[in-house]
């Protein structure tokens, strides 16, 4: 994520969100510090594991991981949020099959709650946008870099219509 994005979620975060994360890694270490509960799903057992063993280090016990390794050919895998049977308050996309995660998760978000699409400059993603417009999400853009990157990137927040966007 951007460092605006990342601004803002330190901001607007507290200890009572739970959050759902399609693609697990240092996002899952940042969030499991700030918030009540993180849900998320893998797809490459080799990060999945290297996860866990830094979550048990961290003694962050707020995390629950689930490895799918067929995640791109498994249509469970976009379905796995809405069908985890809670509401999110945010549900994070960044990893396999984005626009089914992110089309299929609105039932899994509590009132208020947020789709957050990292690396949402990529043109390909276009129906993303078009998909959350249609539904009257309002959006809120966070262009700049990310930790370890150089080039000028984008993180996009979504919000359910009717809920007022997060201040940042």
């Amino acid at each position: 994520m951007t460092y605006p994005a990342i601004d803002f979620l330190k901001k607007n975060l507290n200890k009572n969100h739970e959050i759902f994360e399609f693609g697990c890694g240092s996002s899952t270490l940042f969030f499991a510090e700030r918030v009540k509960q993180v849900t998320g799903i893998e797809t490459r057992e080799k990060w999945f594991a290297m996860l866990n063993i830094e979550l048990q280090q961290a003694r962050l016990d707020n995390v629950e991981l689930s490895l799918m390794e067929d995640g791109l050919t498994n249509d469970l895998y976009q379905t796995f949020a809405k069908n985890y049977g809670k509401k999110f308050d945010f549900i994070i996309i960044d990893s396999i099959k984005r626009f089914l995660s992110a089309t299929n998760s609105i039932d899994a978000l509590k009132p208020g709650g947020s789709i957050i699409l990292d690396d949402s400059e990529r043109d390909n993603y276009k129906k993303i946008f078009d998909f959350f417009a249609e539904k009257n999400f309002t959006r809120q853009d966070f262009p700049g870099v990310a930790p370890m990157q150089t080039r000028e990137k984008n993180t996009t927040i979504f919000t359910l219509p009717g809920s007022p966007p997060a201040r940042g």
